[in-house]
C-alpha cells in the first residue's frame, strides 16, 4: 500500500500523560508576513505574538495553531501549547520514506507554506537528518496505527515536540 502525499501540518491526537488538552488564545500581529495555517507549528516573538516562519532546529516551538490567519493581517488563534500533546504529521519523503528503525529518533520540521485554498498547513517531518540528537524539533514516537498508513514515503507518525517553549528544559522566548 502506498501512502498519499497529503501534507496537513500537526493534528492533535491525545495528551501524553492522559490529561485534557488545554487551548490558549494567541495573536498574530498586523504586518506579520507569513500566514498561519491550520496545523502550523509556531514560535512566540517579541511582544508575545506568534509567527509561523520557523527555521528547522533553531527556534523553540510554542504550539500549534488550530485556525487560519491571513498574511499581513492581525488575527486571533486558538492554539495548543502544552508540550505533552501528541500530534500526528506526515514525513516529507525527502529520502526513501520512514522505516520502523526511525521510531524513537528525532527530526526537524519542514516548514512548507500551506494551501491558500484549504487553509491547511504544509508543515511536515523532515526525513533527512533523522538522528538521536535531542535538540531537533520533534521526537518520533510510532507510526500512526490506521489502515491506510504504512512505513515508506509520506508515512504518518505520532510525535512530541522536543524543543518546546513550555517544556521544563527550555529557556527563552
Amino acid at each position: 500500500m502506498a501512502n498519499a502525499d497529503n501534507p496537513h501540518g500537526f493534528r492533535p491526537l491525545r495528551h501524553f500523560m492522559g490529561g485534557a488538552i488545554i487551548l490558549a488564545e494567541r495573536s498574530k500581529a498586523v504586518g506579520d508576513a507569513p500566514a498561519i495555517f491550520i496545523g502550523d507549528a509556531y514560535n512566540r516573538i517579541a511582544g508575545g505574538t506568534i509567527d509561523a516562519s520557523l527555521s528547522a532546529g533553531t527556534l523553540l516551538i510554542s504550539g500549534v495553531a488550530l485556525n487560519y490567519g491571513a498574511t499581513l493581517t492581525a488575527t486571533t488563534h486558538l492554539c495548543i501549547e502544552d508540550p505533552y500533546v501528541v500530534f500526528e504529521a506526515q514525513d516529507d519523503s525527502s529520502t526513501d520514506g520512514l522505516v520502523e528503525a526511525n521510531m524513537g529518533l528525532n527530526a526537524n520540521i519542514t516548514a512548507g507554506s500551506g494551501s491558500a485554498t484549504t487553509l491547511i498547513s504544509a508543515h511536515e517531518i523532515a526525513e533527512a537528518g533523522i538522528t538521536t540528537t535531542a535538540t531537533l524539533d520533534m521526537h518520533l514516537l510510532q507510526k500512526l496505527n490506521v489502515p491506510d498508513n504504512a512505513y515508506g514515503p509520506w508515512c504518518r507518525v505520532e510525535i512530541l515536540f522536543n524543543s518546546h517553549r513550555m517544556a521544563t528544559q527550555s529557556v527563552g522566548v
